[in-house]
């Protein structure tokens, strides 16, 4: 009986090694970024999230964005900060969520190995295989961020908005919240280049102030506008729509553009209205008016998330946090 037991006793033991160096307590010092109140954060999961600011970067400013600086501190520097920022945030819900006791639904871990496949196919194989990125970090990475939404759900499942402070607040803001629709002609004097403006030639921009005159001038003395559009407008991305957007003040519009379009009346067409893009014709088309049903929700949405977000920040305050230092040196993005 006894020389039965021994060998089951000595791959029991060697069961729960294996499993245990699997443990973020056995990774080498090479193997983890920082270490969060006693865990380790592995490389592999931290590339994750680099990656994922890499590409916000680098849609907003193509390759060159890494030669610039940000305060006076380089982009790939405050990318890596950025990322550590956002697992740091992600590792410390989830072992919060571990405390109250929460797991994945059935329909949960479906939906897991979804997101984990499309995270695989959207980083490609050969990127995978770049940065080591095995598909069990893919789905710990996915599993972390479904963690922190039920962690959400579970501290916010009580928050009730107050009615009061909405009411002050659409009030207060009513005028801010409107939006306008307009439709719009531009003839260009810049060029969007690579994520750049880029001047035109002289003679361009020159020519490009004689047409907005003479489209104006057809404008004012009553052409279809919509027709107008058509035939002069170079802003290819509202031509589709005869040159019309929609928005409110503050959504990043060119400030000129913003404060014409505000001080129309409806069916009023605008001076000429110089922005960085060139020269625009702006019609006044429809004052619409917010939707209180719709912003008393959006506004309960975001005081749910302040409310999550100081509890957040609490809990990120009481944490130890300590950064690899040899290994954050050590890691690059390009």
């Amino acid at each position: 009986m006894m020389k039965k037991l021994i060998p089951i006793f000595v791959l029991s033991t060697l069961v729960c090694f294996l499993l245990s160096a699997c443990n973020s307590d056995y990774l080498s010092k090479k193997e983890y970024i920082a270490v969060i109140n006693n865990e380790k954060i592995k490389v592999d999961e931290y590339k994750v999230y680099l990656w994922r600011i890499k590409q916000l970067y680098q849609n907003i400013g193509q390759e060159d964005i890494w030669e610039t600086k940000f305060d006076g501190k380089p982009a790939e520097e405050v990318a890596k900060e950025r990322a550590f920022d956002s697992i740091k945030s992600i590792k410390i819900q989830v072992q919060e969520g571990r405390k109250m006791g929460l797991t994945f639904a059935e329909e949960e871990k479906e939906d897991i190995l979804s997101q984990t496949e499309e995270l695989m196919n959207a980083i490609g194989e050969e990127e995978m295989k770049n940065m080591g990125l095995t598909e069990d970090t893919i789905r710990t990475v996915v599993e972390d961020s479904v963690m922190s939404q039920k962690v959400y759900t579970e501290m916010t499942k009580d928050f009730v908005g107050n009615k009061a402070d909405f009411e002050l607040f659409f009030e207060t803001n009513k005028e801010k919240l409107k939006q306008v629709r307009v439709k719009h002609i531009l003839l260009k004097t810049h060029d969007l280049v690579d994520g750049k403006l880029v001047a035109l030639p002289q003679e361009e921009q020159i020519k490009a102030k004689e047409r907005a005159e003479e489209a104006l001038g057809r404008a004012r003395n009553g052409a279809d506008f919509d027709l107008l559009v058509q035939e002069y407008s170079q802003d290819t991305d509202s031509l589709p729509n005869n040159g019309e957007y929609i928005f409110m003040r503050g959504q990043g519009i060119d400030q000129n553009f913003e404060e014409a379009a505000f001080s129309l009346k409806v069916n009023e067409i605008s001076d000429i209205v110089e922005t960085v893009y060139g020269y625009h014709i702006i019609k006044l088309e429809e004052i619409i008016e917010p939707d209180k049903d719709f912003i008393e929700q959006e506004y309960y949405d975001l005081m749910k998330k302040n409310y999550f977000n100081k509890k957040l920040e609490e809990w990120i305050n009481n944490s130890t946090i300590e950064i690899n230092q040899e290994v954050w040196e050590e890691i690059k993005i390009k």
